[in-house]
């Protein structure tokens, strides 16, 4: 267990251990999320902040297709070229259809 002390305008400063088992390094500036659980306690969760142009990385549909791209890979449904000329007729061919 650990203690959190608040002062009066409402802040705190999480104990290392708990910044340690959080992922939370002495250099980091790091969002912490207060979750409110089923039991009607408080749960931390540390949240990672990403930059706007990396947003769409998150996107379902980005999300899916990543996912099928990897099952794909997997199970050996891909195509490879061993040259810069066979790479560029891979992706005319790719391109035609």
């Amino acid at each position: 267990m650990a203690v959190l002390a608040v002062d009066r305008r409402g802040r705190s400063t999480l104990p290392e251990e708990v910044r340690r088992e959080l992922g939370i390094g002495e250099a980091d500036q790091t969002l912490v999320l207060l979750e409110r659980t089923s039991h009607g306690t408080w749960e931390l969760i540390p949240a990672a902040v990403m930059p706007r142009d990396q947003l769409w990385f998150r996107h379902p549909e980005m999300v899916a297709r990543i996912a099928e791209g990897e099952t794909d890979l997997r199970e050996g449904r891909s195509s490879g070229a061993s040259s810069p000329e066979a790479l560029k007729a891979l992706l005319d061919d790719m391109k035609q259809g």
